[in-house]
């Protein structure tokens, strides 16, 4: 079976998501040298030799090829996003939605392919170091206990001699752990798609399905035919690539509603996925008409992360009298959504042993007992606990809802029943107006409709409803579907649902589908009839053909000094 794709439909890649992650792997795809395999030293050089066009003579040098013919044009791609026709639509959506001042993550997590630390470098150019927050008491805990020790030795010895007036460096000083603000990385993420020319690549649409199957493309006097992916949309379009990219982002089995209790949504219950796609606002119309009468109000918010403890300062700053804070078990208080040793210093002996697992199953562990459910960053638990103190906000540590009947008539919950967890004792709240549901939601690819046909015609193994990709995050060696984020847990670690993990997935998905790329090129060019006709007439030499397979059959070369 084979479909026909007008070429006006056809792009060599096609990347499903434009969320941050989408971004990293579009810039990754046209990024001739990335930061990860290049230093800043090699970059000089090559931005130098390119300047020049290849005119420049290099002594005792072979002629080499600069970058490789693998670098993609943003013409090469399309982004097909559900909800706008630019980058970053439903992050934006998500950070207006909840009012989000500045990033949980630290400096050094950004989509830029080129320079690890270009998001410090653009705040300082702009002149915008005041839109950085500090992430306090995370440098010093980086440091090794037996560093410490000789710290403080060091001290002891210094204050033995008169006017020494030694002074340690205050690591604090660190940028790379202060948070963006929010303003802040919209913009740098702007001049990331300014740079590599991305302004028109992406495209609204929702994905029916994927099929990888063969691939008529129709072009206006001939056609084109191989393996690559057809992508059906909800608007009746049908795309086809020879690659394809799932940046899905954090879609996934919403935890809402919870088993045996009434929603009533969006009148009486609403998840935060559905305020994150411009579903519903906090609090609901109905919510604001009584808090506009004068009336007292009151709302329950389900959830221990990060985005229940923002949601509750944001209903209360616009008038709700009382939050119920619902969570099923302690407070956890984290800088990042994982543990900090697997950003500091010594990240790379927490990464080697997350690689050095014998099972996917095992890694799956690892990434649950890194990440710990949710958590809330200092700056909120403070926030929070202030709201405790002032009686605005009512804690339920260790508690589950268990029950609540909905007043039809009243519009609101007459009551809803909490049960501890610890010591089974009741609890009834009255006349809340309002629940939602900060529960976050579960992977599960084969809870994809779009990923059905793939998943039928091509089955992979799951561990918990995540994909057991290659390590280059290849769907198999067969089928070139990628994917990053959150669905290469397995591959990427604890950070994948970060922003850091959409950069680690974007350049190990980059620098494959670069290198097939390549390679797909030179063998279209030695299959030419052309080169075949030169070399069988003795116009050219069968070795020179061998020789540039070899200069193309592998990493990339670097020019000789």
């Amino acid at each position: 079976m084979s479909i026909d794709i007008p070429e006006c439909n056809y792009k060599p890649v096609i990347i499903i998501g434009g969320g941050p992650c989408g971004l990293a792997i579009a810039s990754r795809l046209c990024e001739a040298t990335p930061g990860a395999i290049f230093s800043n030293g090699e970059h000089s050089r090559f931005h130098w030799l390119k300047q020049r066009g290849g005119g420049s003579n290099v002594t005792k040098s072979k002629p080499r090829a600069i970058g490789f013919e693998g670098k993609f044009d943003p013409d090469d791609i399309l982004v097909l996003d559900k909800t706008g026709d630019s980058f970053m639509c439903q992050w934006h959506n998500q950070f207006d939605a909840v009012k989000i001042p500045h990033l949980r993550s630290p400096m050094f997590f950004h989509p830029d392919p080129l320079d690890i630390d270009s998001l410090v470098a653009f705040a300082h150019s702009q002149g915008r170091e005041k839109e950085l927050m500090e992430i306090h008491g995370v440098v010093g805990k980086e440091i090794s206990k037996h560093h410490q020790k000789k710290t403080r030795m060091k001290r002891k010895l210094s204050n033995s001699f008169a006017g020494s007036g030694l002074v340690e460096v205050d690591r604090r000083d660190r940028t790379d752990y202060y948070r963006p603000g929010s303003k802040l990385f919209e913009d740098f993420c702007s001049t990331l798609v300014t740079r590599y020319g991305l302004e028109n690549v992406v495209q609204k649409a929702t994905i029916m399905n994927i099929r990888y199957t063969l691939i008529n493309k129709i072009g206006a006097d001939k056609v084109e035919s191989k393996m690559g992916f057809a992508v059906e949309t909800s608007e009746g379009e049908t795309f086809g690539c020879e690659y394809c990219i799932g940046a899905i982002g954090l879609s996934g089995k919403i935890n809402y509603p919870i088993n045996g209790l009434g929603d009533h949504f969006p009148y009486g219950s609403c998840h935060t996925t559905h305020l994150f796609q411009n579903q519903i606002q906090l609090p609901p119309e109905k919510t604001m008409e009584r808090i506009q009468e004068g009336k007292h109000t009151e709302m329950a918010i389900v959830g221990g992360g990060l985005t229940s403890a923002q949601l509750t300062e944001l209903v209360l700053s616009k008038g709700v009298d009382k939050v119920h804070l619902i969570i099923r078990g302690e407070i956890k208080i984290k800088h990042f959504d994982f543990h900090l040793e697997w950003v500091s210093k010594y990240q790379n002996y927490m990464k080697s042993s997350f690689w050095m697992k014998d099972s996917d199953l095992e890694r799956f562990q690892m990434i649950e007992s890194a990440r710990e459910g949710g958590s809330m960053n200092p700056q909120y638990h403070k926030i929070v606990m202030n709201l405790v103190k002032s009686g605005r906000v009512v804690l339920h540590k260790f508690t589950e809802m268990v029950s609540n009947d909905w007043d039809q008539g009243m519009q609101k919950w007459k009551s809803i029943v909490l049960k501890s967890k610890i010591t089974g004792e009741l609890n009834e709240l009255c006349d809340v107006d309002y629940i939602c549901f900060a529960t976050g939601t579960s992977p599960d690819i084969t809870n994809q409709p779009m990923m059905k046909t793939l998943l039928d015609e091509y089955p992979i193994e799951t561990i918990n409803g995540v994909p057991c990709l290659t390590d280059d995050l290849q769907w198999n060696s067969e089928v070139p579907f990628f994917m990053l984020g959150r669905y290469a847990m397995l591959r990427t670690g604890p950070s994948s649902a970060n922003l850091d993990g959409g950069r680690l997935g974007a350049e190990r998905i980059g620098w494959k589908v670069q290198d097939m790329a390549r390679k797909s090129q030179l063998k279209e060019k030695h299959s030419n009839p052309e080169t075949l006709l030169r070399c069988t007439g003795g116009r050219c030499n069968w070795y020179s053909v061998l020789g540039e397979t070899n200069e193309f059959d592998g990493q990339q070369k670097i020019p000789a000094n």
